[in-house]
């Protein structure tokens, strides 16, 4: 049986951590094609070094490292 409080504290920080990426984006000059960018997140949500939200090889969060055309995969995936 999981914590009913433990579930909606990390629905809210995936909606928070959402949130704040699509905020910076907004602010990005430049970001790739949406068939790139989720073609990195696929890759990205199946890697052992994810942790949540965030790439722990890097640190950054993964969805918004995706996005941009000047970043790349930390391990060379893509």
């Amino acid at each position: 049986m999981s914590c009913t409080r433990c579930d909606i504290q990390r629905e809210v920080e995936q909606t928070d951590v959402e949130q704040l990426i699509l905020e910076q984006l907004m602010v990005e000059p430049m970001v790739v094609s949406d068939l790139i960018r989720q073609q990195r997140i696929s890759f990205c949500e199946s890697c052992p070094k994810r942790s949540a939200h965030t790439c722990t090889s890097c640190g950054c969060y993964y969805k918004f490292r995706a996005s941009l055309p000047s970043k790349s995969c930390p391990i060379g995936q893509w």
